[in-house]
């Protein structure tokens, strides 16, 4: 079951997410003001951001199997602890198939909501009838959880390439003759939906080369340099040019 979903993640990154991160990584540089009043055109199509994205693809399917398997193996633990058959577990599991450890994890507990609910509602319904209700209520359940997943991938992996293609457009700017030595600032969206790991990069200037200090395992090679922080998050880089005395 794994391996079939590994595969469609695959077909998924290869098809639909290289569209993403094609158009996100040219949107980049136009968002960035340093670049306004160059005359160059950004090339989408060099070896070095070609090999991004195949790289990229390659680390999605890694990771989220990392995840999926992450995921399943916590819920398996779980539930085997609570007394459940192979097959009812097969029955659980099958819908959580794509969601993050999280997500499994709460599917798991709305699942026993929903027999702990119908026993005390219900103390003469029999117990096969509960559980094909909860799972039917979980399903339901992982139905919007799937959903809330996809907008997460697609959110990320875009705030993801945006903020590739923004640094590739400088540097390309660079080696033309256009700029000169570069750092780069963390600019958080500003409101309310702001974590306390970002608002605290907040105006914070490195190096080009450098890594932003954010913590947490890196999901790829270079993943500290550049914005997403996490999942859903919002923030970008400026670049602001050296000015040499």
């Amino acid at each position: 079951m794994i391996e079939e979903w590994r595969q469609d993640y695959s077909i998924l990154a290869a098809g639909r997410l290289k569209n993403l991160w094609t158009m996100a990584l040219a949107a980049g540089p136009a968002g960035q003001p340093v670049l306004d009043n160059i005359v160059f055109e950004f090339n989408t199509q060099t070896p070095g951001i070609m090999e991004w994205i195949r790289e990229r693809g390659a680390d999605f399917v890694t990771v989220c199997t990392r995840e999926q398997k992450d995921a399943i193996a916590a819920l398996l633990t779980k539930k085997m602890r609570d007394g459940h058959t192979v097959d009812e577990l097969a029955r659980m599991i099958r819908p959580c198939i794509g969601l993050t450890e999280g997500q499994a994890a709460a599917n798991a507990r709305y699942y026993d909501s929903i027999i702990a609910n119908l026993k005390k509602e219900h103390p003469r319904m029999k117990m096969e009838s509960i559980r094909k209700k909860a799972r039917e209520a979980a399903l339901k359940y992982a139905e919007k959880q799937h959903r809330q997943r996809a907008f997460t991938i697609a959110q990320t992996e875009s705030a993801f390439a945006y903020n590739r293609g923004a640094d590739y457009g400088v540097r390309q700017a660079q080696e033309q003759g256009y700029l000169g030595m570069m750092k780069k600032r963390w600019s958080t969206s500003g409101d309310d939906a702001v974590c306390a790991v970002c608002s605290a990069l907040e105006g914070m200037e490195i190096d080009m080369d450098a890594e932003f200090n954010f913590g947490g395992r890196a999901l790829f090679p270079g993943h500290h340099m550049l914005p997403p922080a996490h999942p859903r998050c919002a923030c970008a880089v400026e670049y602001i040019e050296e000015v040499m005395e």
